[in-house]
């Protein structure tokens, strides 16, 4: 696992990807990558990962750990209402 953005985003194996935004994760594979040559993305909401786990699979237990942190920490930021 390598974060490339801190705090936001972060990279394992053969160019798969995970970035947390200000109110969803978008879950991803660069182009050239083992499903998707041309590369492909896919948004998740936070209560729906917090509900149900990442869309995608094989993600190692590092990345979902970071990732978990950061958006319980983003909804925890979000105003009341």
């Amino acid at each position: 696992m390598q974060c490339v953005l801190e705090g936001r985003m972060w990279e394992w194996g053969y160019n798969q990807f995970v970035q947390v935004e200000a109110d969803h994760i978008t879950w991803g594979e660069k182009e050239g990558a083992v499903r998707f040559a041309s590369g492909a993305a896919c948004d998740q909401t936070f209560e729906h990962f917090l509900a149900n786990g990442p869309w995608v699979d094989n993600v190692p237990p590092e990345v979902l750990e970071v990732v978990t942190t950061a958006v319980k920490a983003k909804l925890a930021a979000r105003p009341p209402g």
